[in-house]
């Protein structure tokens, strides 16, 4: 499965256009086309904040940030961390064992997450898991 891009794995190749609206969508739009082995954190990070292929990066993503909750992408430390916690609660519910995954995962670290993020964004972090995201 790794070895096969998004676009692969959900049949659905998106047409080029002439010319992108914006960079994100042209990101978006190349990053489907790579292996989901050779995506970047980064990469990740955004697809899964766009809402993109998350049902085949969940499994990697939940690897990530159980080696290191606080996996920093491009922008700070734990960006991938909430990128992965404002996943929408219906993706959530169609995907339960992911999400007691996951907040094991925030419940192991949450001193870590509290002293490294804060208190705001931890406690919104916890909000969202106790509330079912």
């Amino acid at each position: 499965m790794y070895s096969k891009s998004i676009e692969q794995l959900e049949k659905d190749v998106w047409k080029e256009p002439s010319e992108f609206p914006t960079d994100l969508v042209e990101k978006c739009y190349r990053y489907r086309k790579i292996s989901i082995a050779e995506l970047t954190n980064e990469q990740i990070r955004l697809l899964i904040s766009q809402q993109i292929g998350i049902e085949h990066l969940i499994g990697i993503v939940l690897k990530k940030l159980d080696g290191n909750i606080l996996t920093e992408c491009d922008f700070y430390e734990g960006d991938l961390l909430i990128a992965v916690s404002s996943l929408p609660t219906e993706f959530w519910n169609e995907n339960k064992p992911q999400f007691r995954n996951f907040k094991k995962l925030v419940e192991r670290n949450s001193e870590l997450i509290k002293n490294e993020l804060g208190e705001k964004k931890f406690d919104k972090l916890i909000n969202r898991i106790e509330n079912g995201i």
